[in-house]
């Protein structure tokens, strides 16, 4: 059995990421043998597991260290930096922006282990899910979504990473669906200290595109839950009961005040939760 989280409520950022490991844990903990989460967020920063706060974030982002903003006055005006449990660079969401997230049990499905195949099965997923309204896109570099622009050059329109905890693998992505983010991408990102081969130097505006204007959300998000169920062989999808929501947004909660919301995680990837730093339960 499959759940599925539409979550498009742009809400805390710090809730939204720890929403993430809340349902890894429902999924260890529970008969679902994986979900599926559609989620959004305010303008936030988000680092990777082992970015480096200095080597990417502006000067102006890294003023207020003692502040994360965890108040919707502070959240809801600018961009706020958080930090994600999975590896990869340092993102912006905001408007214009779409998150997913794909959770599968390793106990029932061990043949997700290996790192390539359930990078390329799950992302296998969204591209399917977008070349059902005419987008055709690459998977290049571990887990980035390319298409190709119009002089042929590779754009890049989704970035995903992966976290596992709990005997569950959780991989979560963007999709850039409006060229204004980019814009926003180009003034709070400072350029990755690390670059796939294919990027080859160059600056966020000529390295990334948006979704075409034409791109229905409510169509993506039915072949996306079609499509993860033939991935994992599943019938269909059931929405969480309410029993079972109450149960992941406390947890998400505990993670927020013991965590995702602590300077010492967001900015020196440090932070001691139940008595174990993240990542080493």
């Amino acid at each position: 059995m499959l759940f599925e989280l539409l979550d498009l409520k742009p809400r805390n950022p710090f809730l939204a990421l720890s929403l993430d490991e809340a349902l890894c844990q429902l999924t260890a903990q529970s008969e679902y043998a994986g979900g599926i989460r559609l989620w959004s967020n305010p303008y936030s920063v988000i680092l990777g597991r082992t970015c480096k706060a200095e080597a990417n974030l502006p000067a102006e982002l890294l003023r207020d260290r003692a502040a994360p903003g965890q108040k919707k006055a502070k959240w809801s005006q600018g961009p706020v930096v958080a930090r994600r449990a999975s590896g990869g660079g340092t993102v912006l969401h905001g408007p214009g922006n779409l998150n997913y997230s794909m959770f599968v049990s390793l106990d029932k499905y061990p043949e997700f282990f290996a790192l390539k195949h359930s990078y390329a099965a799950l992302l296998g997923v969204v591209q399917r899910s977008l070349a059902a309204q005419g987008v055709q896109t690459s998977l290049l570099g571990q887990s980035d979504l390319v298409i190709a622009g119009e002089a042929g050059e590779t754009l890049k329109i989704s970035g995903n990473a992966q976290f596992r905890k709990h005997g569950v693998l959780v991989l979560h992505g963007t999709l850039i669906t409006r060229p204004d983010l980019i814009d926003m991408i180009s003034r709070f990102l400072r350029h990755p200290p690390k670059e796939p081969d294919y990027r080859a130097g160059r600056e966020h505006r000529s390295f990334l595109a948006s979704l075409p204007d034409s791109f229905d959300f409510s169509a993506f998000y039915r072949c996306f839950t079609r499509e993860f169920c033939a991935a994992l062989q599943a019938p269909e999808t059931r929405s969480l009961k309410l029993e079972e929501r109450f149960k992941v947004y406390r947890a998400a909660r505990s993670l927020v005040y013991g965590c995702y919301a602590n300077p010492e995680w967001i900015y020196e990837a440090r932070v001691v939760y139940d008595g174990l730093p993240l990542g080493a339960r």
